[in-house]
C-alpha cells in the first residue's frame, strides 16, 4: 500500500467504526447507510482535503470489490430450491421484473441508466449490497451509489411497518402468501425479520426463505450485467480483456459454491462474512466521501419520488404474481 493512501484509508475505518457504534442506537436506519451519511458529512467538512482521496479511492474500489468477493462465503446455493419451483419461479419473475419497471421510471424521470439499474437491483435483490456488488460492474459513478443506497434503505425501513398490516389486515395472506410479500418486498434482511415478526413465527420462516432465495440470485445478477456490460463496451479497437467478468465475481461464486458444498465450515464462513461486512462499511464510507452536498440536495428529492413510485410498483406486482402463482 502506498504512503498517501494511509490517511484517506483511516478515515474511511474510523467513519466505518463511527457507523457501526451509531447503528446501536438507530437500528433501522442500518450501519451502512450510516456509513455513507456520516461519510457525506466528513467528505464536505473536516476532511474534505485532497490529501484523503487516494485513500478514498482505495476503499471505494479495492475495499469494495474484496468485500463482494467474500459476501459468497455468506450464500448458500440450497436456499435456491428451498420453496420449490413455484418460489424460483416467483423470485425469477420478481427480480426480472423489479429491475426492469425501475429501469423505466428511472429513465422517465431523467436519472441514468446505470442509477436506474442502481435501483433496481437494490429493490429487486438485496438492498446495499445488491447496489454496491453490481456497482463496480456498471461503472456507477460514487454519487449515483451513495443515493441509490440510502433511498432503498430508508424505503424499506418505512414499508417494514406498513407490508405486515397490507399483508394480514387488507389482503389476508396465509403465511406463505405473507412471506413472498415481506420476503419479496424489503430490501434488507434485518428489515424482513422485523416486518415478518410482527405476523408470526410461520410467516417470519416463509419471509426469510424467500428473501434468502432473494439474495442467492445475487451472483446471477451481476454476471449477467458483467456480461451485458462486457459485451457493450468491446469494440475492434479496444483491448479485450482476459476474463469476461471482473475477477471479484469468479471469487464470489467460488466461495458459494465451496460453501454449498460443504467444503468451508461454520466458523470459516462466520469470519469471512463478518470481514465482508465491515469491509463494505469501509468502503461505503469512501463512498460517502465522493458525495458532494450539491449533487445530494440537486438529486436526493427526485431520487425519493423515485424510490417511492418503484416500492409501490413492487408491491403491485408481487400481489400480482402472488395471486398468480402462490395462491
Amino acid at each position: 500500500m502506498k504512503k498517501d493512501m494511509i490517511s484517506g484509508l483511516i478515515v474511511c475505518v474510523i467513519i466505518a467504526l463511527l457507523a457501526k457504534l451509531t447503528s446501536i442506537f438507530l437500528p433501522l436506519v442500518g450501519s451502512t447507510s450510516l456509513a455513507i451519511i456520516i461519510g457525506i458529512i466528513a467528505g464536505n467538512t473536516l476532511a474534505k482535503d485532497k490529501k484523503y482521496l487516494p485513500g478514498v479511492e482505495f476503499s471505494e474500489k479495492t475495499i469494495l470489490a474484496g468485500a463482494i468477493m467474500l459476501l459468497g462465503a455468506t450464500l448458500h446455493l440450497s436456499a435456491i430450491t428451498s420453496l420449490g419451483i413455484r418460489g424460483i419461479i416467483f423470485i425469477l419473475l420478481e427480480i426480472s421484473l423489479v429491475i426492469g419497471i425501475n429501469l423505466v421510471i428511472g429513465r422517465s424521470l431523467g436519472f441514468s441508466k446505470n442509477f436506474s439499474l442502481l435501483m433496481g437491483t437494490g429493490n429487486a435483490v438485496c438492498g446495499s449490497s445488491a447496489i454496491a456488488a453490481v456497482a463496480p460492474v456498471l461503472g456507477a459513478k460514487e454519487d449515483e451509489i451513495g443515493i441509490s443506497v440510502a433511498v432503498v434503505n430508508l424505503i424499506g425501513t418505512i414499508f417494514m411497518f406498513i407490508l405486515p398490516v397490507v399483508a394480514l389486515n387488507i389482503l389476508g395472506y396465509t403465511p406463505l402468501e405473507s412471506g413472498g410479500l415481506i420476503g419479496g418486498g424489503l430490501q434488507s434482511v434485518g428489515q424482513v425479520v422485523a416486518g415478518s415478526n410482527f405476523l408470526g413465527a410461520e410467516a417470519a420462516k416463509f419471509s426469510i426463505l424467500f428473501k434468502m432465495i432473494r439474495i442467492s440470485m445475487l451472483g446471477g445478477v451481476i454476471l449477467i450485467f458483467s456480461l451485458i456490460n462486457n459485451t457493450n463496451s468491446n469494440n475492434i479497437n479496444a483491448p479485450q480483456k482476459k476474463l469476461p467478468v471482473p475477477p471479484f465475481i469468479v471469487g464470489f461464486f467460488l466461495l458459494s459454491i465451496l460453501v454449498t458444498l460443504g467444503f468451508i465450515g461454520d466458523q470459516v464462513q462466520e469470519i469471512l462474512g463478518f470481514l465482508s461486512k465491515n469491509l463494505l462499511l469501509v468502503a461505503m464510507a469512501g463512498i460517502g466521501m465522493r458525495i458532494k452536498f450539491k449533487e445530494l440536495l440537486s438529486e436526493g428529492p427526485k431520487a425519493l419520488l423515485f424510490g417511492v413510485i418503484a416500492m409501490f410498483s413492487q408491491i403491485t406486482l408481487l400481489i400480482t404474481l402472488i395471486k398468480l402463482i402462490l395462491k
